[in-house]
């Protein structure tokens, strides 16, 4: 039977109720213990990394995951991260950059209802998570509402609803049917010799552009690393924004397009507006998430 880590880091998962609202006070022993079930899939161990919000979780706290999944790799054999939908999507992206190669199963889960709320789809999502683990792909995923989504592609598309995932950019790896059998739909990734690869940045600005932004407001910005804009489309500058982002460019600040749109992907060849922010030296991100574009940024890809 395999071996796997429960990495608990709070979110909605592990919420009750308080007078503040609902926050994280659930640790890993108390999510084990509402599954039953669990002793048939394989034998868990708990590490209580944080209990937080996701929406309060920084780089360093993610980089503090990808540590222990990296330090423990020859003692598990695969690994549950328990985490908060908010900011799951980026810290999936982030771990699959920081664990190229893993020789391992990753498998990040959370819920959209807190673990022993009624009709919660928690229980169902950390036991499918568990089964994923247990069948021993290796690579990182996200485990929810019966989708098996590559770490890289995970997108957050609803604020409530319990399907709330989906891959964009790429097919899911697999489903996990009702009965918990799991069918993958796609040949597993092959990998690399596994490595550690730590965040070399810690902030990656994101501007969404609107139809009035001020060419003045991007003065602000000079001289910042990089500078991902979520353009319009298939991508480009409006023209009373190209001074102000050529004299950005000129600062020093590497700055990469994507589109507002959840599908489809950047194409500066299209349009002349994407033309000329490409002549400009602006970078497009083709199809990549802004999850995983700050990812790469980050671990010095991009």
């Amino acid at each position: 039977m395999k071996n796997v880590l429960l990495l608990a880091t709070g979110g909605t998962i592990a919420c009750q109720q308080t007078r503040e609202g609902l926050a994280p006070v659930l640790d890993g022993a108390a999510l084990l213990g509402l599954l039953p079930a669990l002793g048939t899939i394989c034998m868990a161990t708990v590490c209580d990394l944080m209990q937080m919000d996701s929406t309060d979780l920084t780089t360093a706290d993610r980089m503090t995951i990808a540590r222990a999944v990296w330090d423990n790799r020859a003692a598990y054999d695969g690994f549950v991260i328990a985490h908060g939908t908010d900011t799951l999507a980026a810290t999936a992206a982030l771990l699959d950059h920081m664990l190229p190669g893993i020789d391992r199963p990753v498998v990040l889960t959370g819920s959209m209802l807190p673990m022993g709320a009624p009709d919660s789809d928690a229980p169902r999502n950390l036991l499918d998570a568990f089964r994923v683990t247990a069948a021993g792909r290796a690579g990182v995923f996200a485990v929810l509402c019966g989708a098996i989504l590559p770490g890289r592609h995970v997108c957050k598309r609803h604020s409530t609803a319990i399907d709330a995932f989906c891959a964009s950019g790429a097919p899911p790896a697999g489903a996990v049917c009702a009965d918990g059998t799991i069918h993958w739909l796609a040949p597993p990734h092959p990998g690399g010799k596994p490595a550690f690869r730590p965040a070399v940045a810690r902030s990656v600005p994101v501007i969404r552009l609107t139809p009035d932004l001020a060419p003045a407001f991007f003065d602000r910005l000079h001289g910042c690393p990089h500078l991902i804009l979520e353009t319009y489309g298939a991508g480009g500058l409006p023209t009373r924004l190209v001074s102000a982002v050529s004299a950005l460019i000129a600062s020093g600040t590497q700055v990469y397009l994507t589109t507002q749109c959840m599908e489809g992907g950047v194409n500066l060849h299209k349009y002349a507006v994407g033309r000329r922010a490409e002549a400009l030296g602006a970078v497009s991100l083709g199809t990549r998430t802004v999850e995983d574009a700050v990812a790469a940024i980050l671990c010095g890809e991009l």
